[in-house]
Formats: structure tokens, sequence, C-alpha cells
């Protein structure tokens, strides 16, 4: 066995330094060093997290003129206001129109976040409305700001030339047998056939109206085929608008008694070109791009949303249902 030798002076010398001895620890140079280390880490974790990006610093980015709860307000906005309150350029404005517009700016983004925080997009109707017209004006921003060219407009008039058509007119007399002359069926048939034959032959209106007993609903004026349609009735209109000048409806029994019309005039509506119809075209064109986006937009949403509709109600739920 090898058996090392030390010499008893290095041993119970308390003042010999060239070997650790347990008694000559320090505890308070211990904690202060602990301490130190300790704080560094600290200082140096919240350094990185109050400069990391998103995080709360009173440094401003560059394409932003403030920011409030560390939510921006962007230059470019903060140009466009100033040159839409000011009505002239931005280097044309003052420091004092500037100083207010800023001010009105800082204003409403603190309200807006006040409505965040007290839920107003969820529980006040008009600012669910905002919203949903915020979201539907971005959603089609891209046709709105873009111009469709000749050749998508003709393919679209080419699609639709039902629609574009000139207006047409009409001048009508509408008599009816009233509903309590009709205790009699056969009878009731019997006269409406003979007037509407005696129309035909060409008597005056009014002498039917005086052989047969019946009544006019009222006299017309002649009009725009739309407020015809307002006059007569969906009924009565589907039934005359394509009689020819002179013709006489067949009999139709509507709630006050059986009617006959008398087409006097009927300028019906002619197509109308592309050329004629080309701001139509163009104003239906966007109307129609924006309504397609609008619902691929929402059926992007439909999609990744869950939606749950109540058992007495789920047959009144059609998704993707275009709206009348």
């Amino acid at each position: 066995m090898f058996i090392r030798w030390v010499p008893a002076a290095i041993v119970t010398d308390p003042k010999n330094s060239g070997f650790f001895n347990p008694r000559d620890q320090n505890n308070v140079r211990s904690l202060v060093l602990y301490a130190t280390g300790a704080l560094l880490g600290l200082g140096i974790a919240g350094y990185g997290l109050f400069t990391a990006a998103g995080t709360s610093t009173h440094k401003i980015p560059p394409e932003d003129i403030a920011m409030v709860n560390q939510r921006p307000i962007l230059r470019s906005d903060f140009i466009n206001q100033v040159e839409s309150e000011a009505a002239v350029k931005f280097t044309q404005t003052t420091p004092a129109e500037r100083s207010k517009v800023l001010g009105e700016m800082i204003r409403e983004e603190l309200l807006v976040q006040r409505g965040l925080e007290l839920d107003f997009a969820e529980t006040d109707q008009s600012t669910r409305n905002a919203l949903v017209t915020a979201v539907t004006q971005q959603a089609s921003v891209q046709v709105t700001t873009s111009e469709p060219t000749e050749a998508q407009l003709r393919t679209f008039y080419d699609q639709h030339k039902e629609n574009y058509t000139s207006d047409g007119t009409m001048l009508v007399r509408n008599l009816f047998l009233p509903r309590s002359d009709l205790s009699d069926a056969r009878a009731a048939d019997a006269v409406i056939g003979d007037a509407r034959a005696a129309l035909q032959s060409g008597i005056p209106v009014e002498q039917v109206i005086a052989r047969f007993a019946m009544s006019e609903a009222k006299r017309y004026d002649e009009d725009y085929y739309f407020a015809a349609k307002y006059q007569l009735g969906d009924t009565l209109f589907a039934q005359v608008k394509d009689l020819n000048d002179g013709d006489v409806s067949q009999p139709v029994v509507l709630p006050d008694g059986i009617h006959l019309v008398l087409m006097i005039r009927n300028h019906k509506p002619q197509p109308l070109g592309f050329e004629a119809s080309h701001a139509q075209v163009f104003s239906d064109y966007k109307t129609y791009a924006e309504t397609a986006i609008l619902d691929s937009t929402l059926g992007f949403l439909r999609n990744r949303a869950k939606i749950v509709i109540a058992d007495d109600y789920s047959a009144l739920y059609h998704p993707g249902q275009p709206l009348p």
C-alpha cells in the first residue's frame, strides 16, 4: 500500500494558502456574489423582454406616428386624414392643423379601445353593423378599386341581355264583376263571357260597364311597367303584360270579384344594345363581382366555423342561400 506523507504544518497552519480549508469559507462574500449574479441575470432577461418585437416600448416604428397602448396610428392614415380635413396637400398644412388631427386620432383610438374593453363589438348593434360593413368593404376592395375591361363587360352583357331593355309603358282599363254578384257561378261566368266578347268587339268600356253591371277598379293613366304592376298587382299584371293593343285578358278571380283588363296601349320593353346600356352594365358588373367575392368569403368563414342551430329553427337555415 502506498502512503503519502504530508507535513503536519501544512494541515494545521490556517495561514497556509496552498490548500483549501473549510474553516476559511466567507458566507457574506458568497451571498454577495450570488445576489450580484442573480441581479445581472434578471437585468439581461428584462432587457431582452422589453426590447423584443411586440412588447411595450417607447420606441415608435418609422411607419407609425404614435402608439396608444401598443396599438399603432399609421403615418399614412394621419397624412390622409390631415389632407382630408384641411382640403390641401399635407406639405401645405400648418402645425396647428396637424396637431388637431393627431389629437382626434388618439382620441378615436382611446374610444375604440374602450369600446373593445366593454365588448361593444359583441353587444352594441350599431357597432356590429359598422364591423359588418367594414369587413364587407375590405373583402370587396379589389373589385371596387379595379376597372373591368370592355371584353369583360361585353361578356357580362351577353350573359344578361334580358336585363337591358327600354322601359315599357301601358294604358289599361280594369273592369270587374263585384263578388256580391257572384252567388250564381254559372250566371257570373256567362256575364263575364259576354262582357269580354263585347270589349273584344270594340264596344266602348262605359257601355260594357252599364250593360253588364260591372265596376271599374280605378281609372289609370299610361304609366311605366313597374307602376302598372304596383297598381294592378302581381296576378293581374302577369296576365296583361304580354297583351297587344285592344286585347282583353282572360277572367281573373280576385278577392273583390272577377276581373277583365282591356289593354288600350302597350309599349313593350325593347332590347337595348351594349353601347346604350354600357353604364348600367358597368354598375351591374361591379355589383355582381362584389357579391361573388362576398359569397366566397362567407363560404370560407362558414367552412371553418362551427354553427349549431336550435332544433325548432334548423330548417330555416340554408347556408349559401342568396339574400332576397
